[in-house]
């Protein structure tokens, strides 16, 4: 489960920028406690929301978090070899030139250690980045209340702690590495499954479901479950709950042929990639009736050309939300509003926050739709807002910081009057058409 995760110059963050998932106790247990887990001594939230006017930042903020997992795995490729690291570091400020930006993650994850005797540990992972090399690394664990050093990085050089026997044994193999690779890869990439501390780490990231990326016409996730029976049931039943008289949905699959390819998109593309590469095609099927109102037959629609744009962008989400339930994962979702109803928004939010939640899976997401900035739905914990001062520069904040603020109040109506601040100060649009400059 993700505890924290903080960011600095990156995008529009220039400070930096921290969100926690770890319950505050200023808050009674008794408030909404269907979106608290308690796991290990540590009260832990089912969900968290973020609220910010346009290009404040969020984007930028959920950007972060897929940039920090796809560095994890793509640093150790072949084909990152030699080539520049693709940060994004804060363009305006020129403080910020010389800096590298900085990504960290707090989190919880299962133990496949004999010791300690725990079910779940608590690892920090974290690396600095400029263009050309890795800065610094750091991993730490606490298999007690104490925290243990792993390793820490500082450029070239190395430190292993007692614990981390695996990383002792890359440092003797290897010895210098690759500068714009992180240490954490390479010792996965070299040991796998002899590598158990890593493996434990390595396995939480591929875990974390980052679909902040994918647009409204993006259903490779979902059409990927659909393969399975179990799978297709629960995405059919979501629909059928949702209204969307959908009764069943086909997929069918073809494989991308490289060598028919354009040469243009051969240049971007490694042949072996497209082992993996298929166009999908999308088929629902709905009820034709008779004038009785009696279902007679089964009438196909193409899914990408008939269905409605809130029919998409439900189908697009459902997978990775259904997958996230049952496997206890962590799901990232930028504008998760977007073309779906409030009340469907709702109930989305309300699978996570809640006894139906059983494998503690967690929801992270961004949202414009202030009628879920209610006491009722969301913990003054669970609500972040992000604003953008006049210099460009992006911050992230709790309603908690915010100390005046009761459980009793009326978020969303205080929200939009701009009370907690991240709302769009607007100028008089009927100057548009003015002739007046």
């Amino acid at each position: 489960m993700l505890l924290e995760f903080q960011v600095e110059n990156f995008l529009s963050f220039k400070e930096t920028a921290k969100l926690s998932m770890i319950a505050t106790s200023s808050i009674s247990k008794k408030e909404l406690k269907d979106s608290v887990i308690h796991i290990e001594g540590v009260d832990i939230l089912k969900s968290s929301a973020i609220f910010g006017a346009n290009a404040s930042g969020k984007s930028n903020f959920l950007n972060a978090i897929g940039f920090m997992k796809d560095f994890i795995f793509d640093s150790v490729k072949d084909i990152s070899f030699g080539k520049e690291i693709n940060t994004k570091f804060f363009k305006l400020s020129e403080e910020t030139d010389k800096k590298p930006s900085t990504f960290e993650m707090t989190f919880m994850t299962k133990s496949i250690l004999d010791y300690p005797k725990k079910e779940k540990i608590i690892f920090r992972y974290g690396f600095q980045l400029d263009r050309y090399r890795v800065k610094a690394e750091w991993l730490f664990v606490r298999f007690t209340s104490q925290e243990t050093k792993l390793f820490t990085r500082i450029e070239d050089e190395i430190e292993i702690g007692d614990k981390f026997k695996e990383g002792k044994q890359i440092i003797n193999t290897v010895g210098k590495i690759n500068k714009t690779t992180l240490f954490l890869s390479l010792i996965a990439n070299i040991k796998g499954e002899n590598a158990p501390i890593t493996g434990m780490v390595m396995s939480w990231f591929g875990d974390l479901r980052d679909i902040t990326s994918i647009s409204n016409n993006d259903y490779r996730i979902t059409a990927d479950l659909m393969g399975n029976d179990t799978a297709k049931k629960e995405i059919l039943k979501a629909l059928t709950i949702a209204d969307m008289c959908i009764e069943d949905i086909t997929i069918n699959k073809k494989k991308i042929n490289y060598d028919q390819m354009s040469d243009e998109l051969k240049k971007d593309l490694k042949e072996d990639k497209s082992k993996n590469m298929f166009f999908v095609s999308i088929q629902t099927l709905h009820n034709k009736y008779n004038s009785k109102k009696q279902p007679v037959e089964k009438v196909q629609f193409d899914f990408i050309r008939e269905e409605s744009d809130g029919t998409k962008k439900f189908f697009a989400i459902i997978g990775p939300i259904i997958s996230a339930l049952n496997q206890g994962l962590v799901l990232v979702i930028d504008e998760i509003d977007a073309r779906l109803h409030p009340n469907l928004f709702l109930m989305i939010i309300l699978l996570f926050n809640s006894k139906l939640n059983k494998n503690n899976a967690q929801l992270i997401f961004a949202s414009h739709n202030a009628l879920i900035l209610d006491k009722n739905i969301l913990r003054r914990d669970q609500i972040y807002l992000v604003d953008k001062d006049k210099y460009g520069a992006s911050v992230i904040y709790s309603l908690l910081d915010y100390k005046k603020v009761r459980n009793d109040a009326s978020y969303s109506k205080d929200y939009l009057m701009g009370k907690y601040g991240a709302v769009p100060y607007l100028g008089n649009f009927e100057t548009l058409f003015s002739e007046d400059e």
